[in-house]
């Protein structure tokens, strides 16, 4: 044998090293897409956009008449500014809905918080929203 086994390693650790540096890809990519395909990818990003936004849970403070709705609306917003309100319609009462919760386990830390103060309140599903 013209190598030793120790030298014949090396040469071939190095020879390997020298090459993955000339053969390697680099971590830059340009892809070209067609109008048409940007347009798509827009649309797209507004669909999930919306869906995403519409799926929450939250809390129901009340329901019924449309004085006692804004007063308990009214009441809420000053205890709790910094929270999301909504007062809606639905025939043949009003509802004051509260929060914006993405997640169930804290949708549901929040009711226990807020039954302390409202204790007929309880938790909307995004399905019955």
């Amino acid at each position: 044998m013209f190598f030793n086994r120790g030298l014949g390693n090396i040469f071939l650790t190095i020879l390997f090293l020298s090459c993955s540096t000339i053969f390697g890809q680099s971590k830059n990519l340009d892809i070209e897409m067609s109008e048409e395909i940007k347009k798509l990818l827009s649309l797209k990003v507004l669909v999930n956009k919306d869906k995403y936004e519409n799926n929450y849970y939250a809390i129901q403070l009340y329901n019924g008449n449309y004085e006692k709705a804004k007063k308990i609306q009214i009441e809420f917003k000053n205890k709790f500014p910094e929270w999301e309100s909504n007062l809606s319609f639905e025939t043949p009462n009003y509802k004051v809905r509260v929060g914006n919760f993405k997640e169930l386990i804290e949708a549901s830390r929040k009711l226990d918080f807020i039954r302390k103060l409202y204790p007929s309140a309880f938790l909307l599903k995004p399905n019955n929203l």
